[in-house]
């Protein structure tokens, strides 16, 4: 069997089962090599991560997101490499000459006569999201509907593990709106509702103890970065239907805001039932009118 290129020169210099029946020990100790290879890379991957998480302290939490990124992006493209490698020296053995098809076709023609115009659109746009820094390994983003942590990064996708634990695979070409949660830092906010009946500055003195608190404990203290603040200087964001809104933000380290948001709301529910201050639910009022009187008038 022989094929000719554009230029006439033979891509395949033999049979290929004969190729393959000559030089078969070669292939498997090249495919041996291979597996090897790619299992020494991704331990060391996991090695190397590990080995930053630790003695990366939580002070620098940026850098060691920017160096797990970079981490998961080398090793991708070592392996890459590896692969093109290995298919080519298998493809010499098999008798396939490569240089033909390279140097005639050229490896954009190639590339684009397999259909890979949305893998370029990928890497290219990979390419610019590890240049901008639009997120690290470990962050917490939203592209489009999937909100996660970002798992692992390469120059062609993004794995994002969601709240439920469902790894989703992304295209980095088709990430064109992300949201990054957890960017040097982030707030909580926090809507309460009271009663129509409470006296709003009461109501706002304490949220004021509450925020004191938070500020001097030592667990969760630590991890605001401004004090909470009632947004509005202290006035109601809302006049709901069956209550009054107060909203509150707090900015803290990044990643900490759902953290700060559900101590926030416990710490408030329990000072409000210390403080007889309701905390209303929706009701609905049901007025039946009297028709029998009408009917007797009615019937006269």
């Amino acid at each position: 069997m022989e094929t000719n290129n554009v230029e006439g020169t033979s891509i395949f210099s033999g049979n290929l089962v004969e190729s393959f029946k000559e030089n078969w020990m070669n292939i498997v100790i090249i495919i041996a090599v291979l597996i090897i290879l790619l299992i020494i890379i991704t331990v060391t991957r996991r090695r190397l991560s590990g080995f930053f998480v630790k003695k990366i302290p939580d002070e620098k939490i940026l850098l060691r997101k920017r160096t797990l990124t970079f981490n998961s992006v080398i090793s991708n493209m070592v392996t890459i490499i590896v692969l093109i490698a290995a298919v080519l020296v298998i493809a010499d053995q098999l008798g396939i000459s490569v240089t033909p098809l390279l140097a005639g076709a050229g490896v954009a023609g190639v590339v684009i006569g397999f259909g890979a115009q949305s893998l370029i659109k990928d890497i290219i746009n990979g390419i610019f999201i590890l240049l901008e820094q639009w997120y690290q390994v470990d962050d917490i983003v939203t592209a489009g509907t999937i909100t996660g942590t970002v798992e692992r990064f390469n120059l062609r996708t993004t794995v994002i593990r969601d709240l439920e634990g469902t790894v989703h695979y992304i295209p980095n070409g088709e990430i064109t709106i992300l949201g990054n949660r957890t960017q040097k830092w982030s707030r909580a906010v926090v809507d309460i509702a009271v009663s129509y009946n409470e006296d709003t500055d009461r109501v706002a003195g304490v949220l004021e103890e509450v925020f004191d608190d938070m500020v001097s404990d030592q667990k969760y203290g630590k991890l605001i970065l401004e004090r909470p603040v009632i947004l509005g200087d202290g006035g109601v964001s809302e006049l709901g239907d069956s209550a009054v809104i107060f909203k509150i933000i707090c900015k803290v380290e990044a990643g900490e805001q759902w953290t700060m948001e559900r101590q926030l709301k416990k710490r408030i529910k329990d000072k409000f039932e210390e403080a007889h201050i309701e905390i209303p639910y929706p009701c609905t009022n049901i007025y039946m009118r009297d028709t029998g009187k009408i009917d007797k008038e009615g019937d006269r």
